[in-house]
């Protein structure tokens, strides 16, 4: 992950397709009018699932179509952009029971309108997008696809399947103002609502304060209330997220030494309407060097991070709720363990998590990654402890599709995710996934 120029190339297309290429179609007196197409599709194996049922096989995939604008305006420049995706799952559904291979969607996946001022220094847009706050740690965009799954349990949270890949992202709606955003002092404030029926239609606003290094590095600091939830839609498990009040310091970068990195964040979480109110907090630190004369370029990276659980002897709720946090920087960030994240459980709520990753350069156009886990329950959270490796690489085809293959081997510990696996043996995580952007 810290390989500064072929790794940041691969990542593109996974944390944030749609935004790397664009064909121009028209130019003239100022307007331009570009589209561009992304996609992925994925094929999975897992010798376990965690419904207890033994292994899946299953396919994902999906297309996302994107027209977009500007104009001059206002002494400034006027832009917009309206864009779809199709996806699916095929096979026996996801190893975590969240899809069944039935789902099949199209929909609405951007529709905004924005104004930035000459030079840039002040930006503002409105509607259906995308917004990442820090690396991801809370807000990531509306990362989370449910699917079928669920429905022999009268739980309505399906949003079309291709739950791996993430599909859709957009926030159903939102109000953004950036101030300075090329800046070293640079700011952010914004209201987002979810259409997301896992996320109960959540809305929240806040604001961002980043201070910015060149040489040294990111500082943050955001605050957030949680304004809106659909009590008892979905899985009803966000009840108690409305009327919360989140704030969150962080920071990242090499503090001006070469081939250092460094990160940090701690999010505390208080207050909410409802008469449990919350108090819970999280909090990760990161190291990692990248050994620049040796062969393949090693970078040697560890982390720790703890999402607080809920305690039965007070009349509080201390149990983290992650949010919308989602992928930024590379597998592991801050989906998990690609097995445990994302089938098995944990969720960053009621956990500590060990990674260890080291990450080679063999070429300009591949980098391969191993990550080592240790997750382990905190306080009286359900025990979900394990263990995962992870081997994975990313093979630059040509400047429009990108190869990820990925071997996973996952071991349960904890009582309950024996209980989930339906046994204890080392279950085998098998994916391709292929990245298309043009």
């Amino acid at each position: 992950m810290r390989m500064r120029i072929t790794t940041a190339v691969l990542l593109a297309g996974l944390a944030a397709l749609g935004t790397a290429r664009a064909e121009t179609l028209h130019e003239r007196d100022g307007t331009t009018l570009s589209a561009n197409i992304d996609g992925m599709a994925g094929a999975f194996s897992t010798r376990e699932d965690y419904l207890g049922e033994g292994g899946r096989q299953w396919r994902e995939g999906f297309i996302h179509g994107v027209l977009a604008g500007t104009t001059r305006a206002g002494g400034g420049k006027l832009y917009g952009g309206l864009g779809a995706i199709a996806q699916g799952t095929w096979g026996d559904g996801d190893a975590g029971g969240y899809t069944d291979g039935r789902e099949r969607d199209v929909d609405l996946e951007d529709a905004y309108v924005g104004w930035r001022s000459a030079g840039g220094a002040f930006d503002v847009s409105f509607g259906r997008q995308q917004f990442v706050l820090g690396d991801g740690f809370l807000i990531a965009s509306d990362r989370i696809n449910l699917g079928k799954g669920l429905d022999a349990l009268g739980v309505d949270v399906d949003r079309g399947g291709a739950y791996y890949l993430a599909a859709k992202k957009s926030f159903r709606n939102t109000a953004i103002v950036r101030i300075d955003p090329e800046g070293p002092w640079r700011g952010d404030a914004f209201w987002l609502q979810s259409g997301n029926p896992y996320q109960q239609d959540t809305e929240l606003g806040g604001a961002n304060l980043e201070y910015v290094s060149e040489t040294h590095g990111t500082l943050g600091l955001s605050w957030m209330k949680v304004l809106d939830v659909d009590q008892g839609a979905g899985l009803g498990i966000f009840d108690r997220r409305d009327g919360m009040r989140i704030a969150s310091v962080r920071g990242q970068g090499s503090l001006g030494v070469e081939n250092l990195f460094l990160a940090f964040e701690y999010v505390d979480q208080r207050g909410g309407s409802a008469a449990v109110k919350n108090d819970a907090d999280a909090w990760h630190v990161e190291g990692g060097w990248t050994f620049a004369d040796l062969p393949w370029r090693p970078t040697l990276d560890y982390r720790h991070a703890r999402f607080s659980a809920d305690k039965s002897a007070t009349a509080r709720n201390e149990a983290f709720d992650p949010l919308f946090f989602g992928l930024s920087r590379g597998l592991g960030t801050w989906f998990q363990g690609e097995v445990a994240s994302n089938y098995a459980g944990p969720a960053n709520s009621g956990n500590r998590v060990d990674r260890v990753e080291l990450s080679l350069a063999p070429r300009e156009d591949l980098s391969i990654g191993v990550q080592y886990w240790k997750f382990a329950p905190e306080g009286e959270a359900a025990d979900l402890a394990g263990r995962e490796l992870d081997l994975f690489a990313f093979w630059q085809i040509d400047k429009h599709f990108t190869f990820v293959p990925l071997i996973g081997l996952y071991e349960p510990r904890g009582a309950d995710v024996k209980a989930l696996q339906g046994n204890d043996r080392r279950n085998v995580y098998l994916q391709a996934v292929l990245i298309f952007n043009y």
